[in-house]
């Protein structure tokens, strides 16, 4: 008891931060109660199939969703299956990740000073803080994805067993959010250039540890997919749907019209053929590629509307929980100012202006950081659609630059206080 209140005492800043992160949280949580609707309702029905029926979707099994979130869901729905309740996980699940927030800077940063700012950015941004209570993958999917970087971080000096818990957790955050598989070559480079691996020999050990953590965990899931699916599955029945959701000669960005070629066709088949029509889309002229990144650019860094929108949907009554006719919106007090707070792009304006002092930012973090921010930006707008919700893990990753903007001010604060006559 004595070490545990002597590490209470050390870390009170750490503490307090995340108090009030998890206090905002379930403030926010307990004022609106959201009502699960379009995906977040598909999860909460796949985590009852599991509970209920033992498979993976009933009565067909499905191949068109992940199962990492509906699995962290089915946990928690045998104590209760109320939308308060599961509402709750995702809140717990967010307010988890300021301490690794914390965890993961410190070791980046060699300081602790930074690492607390970039877990109190986490903690008090608008936007983190109102999409904490959707039953959103992002939530599962941030917290797997910052604890492998921790494990890399962790095991900079020496290829070690660490490396196999990351890939692991890779492989975790893969099966949360197919987006995963594209931050696979970032981490691999941060392993090659970032560590302090000095040969060939340690750096390909290194490599083939983290890489049999993640195999150990996807592989199984392909393999089922090709199963109850199709062999060209893949991971998801829902990627090549995504990638004509970009690409495509419709003139629409982001969903296809009635009357589409994919309309009313099977998962499995939709994702074929969206891959199939969205390269004969892009072959026909190359240059259409500029303008869809472009779009996408835009809409990945847009005001993040979504965080206050799915927070407050609720249900007509003997409404169907996937139709957008049915949601309705849960009132709130002073909706302007929380609409204004999601405007302003806190962490935008405080990255760009750590880009002024790029030369003082840490090995660790310039290996790490930005391959995965550059990761991020190509799949959502080369790659795939991109919208703001889309931009989650980026704005995630941004508090760790954004901090980097505010250590100067403080810095200068503690001297002006240190300094004898001044005031």
């Amino acid at each position: 008891m004595s070490r545990l209140r002597v590490w209470a005492r050390s870390n009170i800043a750490l503490l307090t931060i995340v108090g009030l992160g998890f206090a905002l949280r379930l403030a926010w949580l307990l004022y609106v109660q959201p009502t699960p609707v379009s995906d977040w309702h598909a999860y909460r029905q796949l985590a009852a199939d599991l509970i209920d029926h033992r498979q993976f979707g009933y009565p067909d099994r499905t191949s068109f969703y992940l199962p990492m979130h509906p699995v962290h869901l089915a946990l928690w729905s045998t104590i209760s299956r109320s939308a308060l309740w599961l509402g709750f996980s995702s809140v717990v699940l967010s307010t988890a990740t300021i301490a690794v927030i914390h965890s993961l800077g410190t070791r980046m940063y060699r300081r602790r000073m930074p690492a607390l700012l970039a877990a109190g950015l986490f903690a008090v941004t608008p936007m983190f803080v109102l999409f904490s209570p959707v039953l959103a993958t992002e939530h599962l999917f941030i917290l797997l994805m910052l604890s492998a970087m921790l494990c890399l971080v962790w095991s900079v000096d020496q290829p070690s067993a660490v490396l196999v818990v990351g890939g692991v957790l890779v492989g975790l955050a893969i099966l949360t959010r197919g987006e995963a598989v594209f931050y696979v070559p970032a981490l691999a480079l941060f392993i090659w250039a970032g560590m302090s691996l000095t040969t060939w020999k340690d750096k390909t050990r290194a490599l083939a540890l983290f890489g049999a953590g993640i195999l150990v965990i996807v592989t199984p899931w392909y393999v089922r997919n090709a199963i109850v699916a199709s062999p060209d599955t893949g991971l998801s029945a829902g990627a090549g749907i995504n990638f004509y959701f970009a690409h495509n000669d419709s003139g629409l960005y982001g969903w296809y019209p009635e009357g589409s070629p994919l309309e009313g066709l099977p998962p499995e088949e939709a994702n074929r053929l969206g891959w199939e029509l969205g390269f004969e889309y892009l072959r026909e002229n190359p240059l259409r590629l500029v303008a869809d990144v472009g779009y996408g650019t835009v809409e990945l860094l847009r005001t993040p509307e979504y965080a206050l929108y799915w927070s407050t949907r609720g249900l007509a009554e003997g409404g169907d929980p996937l139709d957008p006719n049915s949601f309705t919106e849960i009132w709130i007090n002073s909706k302007w100012a929380v609409e204004f707070a999601l405007a302003v792009p806190v962490l935008l304006v405080l990255a760009g202006a750590a880009l002024l002092r790029y030369r003082t930012w840490p090995r660790r973090l310039v290996w790490l950081i930005v391959p995965l921010l550059l990761s991020s930006w190509g799949l959502r707008t080369v790659l795939y659609w991109a919208k703001p919700r889309y931009g989650y893990f980026i704005h995630v990753l941004l508090v760790f630059i954004a901090a980097l903007a505010l250590v100067p001010i403080i810095d200068a604060n503690r001297r002006t206080r240190r300094t004898p006559g001044v005031e």
